[in-house]
């Protein structure tokens, strides 16, 4: 189970004294996969980087006894001039237990980057950019995380990495999930629940994933953000709250 208490973000970039209308109150349990439907891209990158402990909420927590992973397809905090073997040995050891209860084998992880050029003495800041896009994804499919967090999807749903794609479907299986991905494909694919919000946080509609799609297209105004924005998520992004309480996030 998580917790979303008395919570709210900053959802204007160019100012930090605005939040949410009404804070959230509501929890999601094991199993609901949801896609967060907005056309405010700053509000999407705010709640990703807050579920993943970057940046602190306006008010109020999260709480959950489960572990959230980082965003899917990000290295991991890795630093780049580390080898592929080296970077896998630190998060395996950082995350044992995700690895221990993985449903992907770590052979089967080893042939997959093999099969792609990606070998284990290679230093990760040498490898291409769609070797680095694979490597970063290979490594959110490795660990089976209570929670995931997908914040882009162009390469996931792209046809080099159509193996990883099937086996993330399969670690994230009973988990849960949240995207602000606004890529229908995989929101259908991977989600199974989706939440519309308005520009200030506000929960407009909030059910099965169908219905939230059909809802939004009949009661958002259409958005001219592309869906390749997605990709324009990165954990080094200025978004932290300068007006931020002193709540935490209980991870």
């Amino acid at each position: 189970m998580l917790t979303f208490r008395n919570f709210s973000l900053r959802c204007d970039q160019s100012n930090p004294l605005v939040s949410f209308d009404t804070p959230w109150n509501w929890e999601c349990g094991q199993g609901k996969r949801i896609a967060f439907i907005t056309n405010n891209s700053f509000l999407r990158y705010q709640l990703i980087a807050c579920m993943s402990g970057l940046v602190s909420p306006v008010t109020g927590q999260i709480v959950s006894n489960s572990v959230i992973g980082w965003p899917v397809g990000a290295d991991g905090g890795l630093d780049r001039k580390l080898r592929v073997s080296h970077a896998v040995s630190f998060l395996s050891t950082v995350y044992n237990d995700c690895l221990g209860k993985s449903l992907v084998s770590i052979d089967e992880f080893w042939k997959t980057l093999s099969d792609t050029g990606i070998e284990p003495d290679l230093v990760i800041k040498e490898l291409s950019r769609e070797q680095k896009d694979f490597f970063g994804l290979a490594l959110s499919v490795i660990f089976s995380f209570d929670c995931y967090l997908i914040p882009k999807t162009r390469f996931l749903m792209s046809k080099p990495a159509n193996l990883l794609k099937e086996l993330l479907l399969r670690q994230i299986e009973g988990k849960m999930l949240f995207s602000t991905s606004a890529n229908v494909q995989f929101q259908r694919e991977f989600c199974t629940d989706g939440l519309v919000l308005g520009p200030l946080g506000q929960i407009l509609f909030l059910g099965p994933l169908a219905d939230a799609i059909q809802w939004a297209d009949q009661n958002l105004e259409r958005s001219n953000v592309l869906e390749s924005e997605d990709d324009g998520f990165e954990v080094n992004l200025n978004l932290s709250n300068s007006d931020s309480t002193d709540d935490e996030i209980d991870f």
